[in-house]
């Protein structure tokens, strides 16, 4: 798989920085890709390959699941 750039954009005032950490974590292992990670605000919880979305909180009304964004970045790859 190419090189990508990975953002993990969360909201710091509802402490949802554990949750990128970890899932940080799990892309690193699957793909050895360092994400970079924004503290915001608004509930949000995306996470952002190459400048496109391909997971949002808003979207789903969730946290993703253990694997799920791995499989979203194999099925875009």
């Amino acid at each position: 798989m190419k090189t990508m750039k990975l953002e993990i954009h969360f909201c710091a005032q509802w402490n949802y920085e554990p949750e990128a950490v970890s899932l940080a974590a799990e892309l690193k292992e699957k793909f050895n890709v360092d994400a970079e990670l924004f503290a915001e605000g608004k509930g949000i919880f995306d996470v952002v390959i190459d400048n496109d979305i391909v997971y949002s909180k808003y979207d789903t009304g969730r946290f993703p699941e253990l694997g799920e964004v791995t499989k979203l970045i194999r099925c875009k790859g």
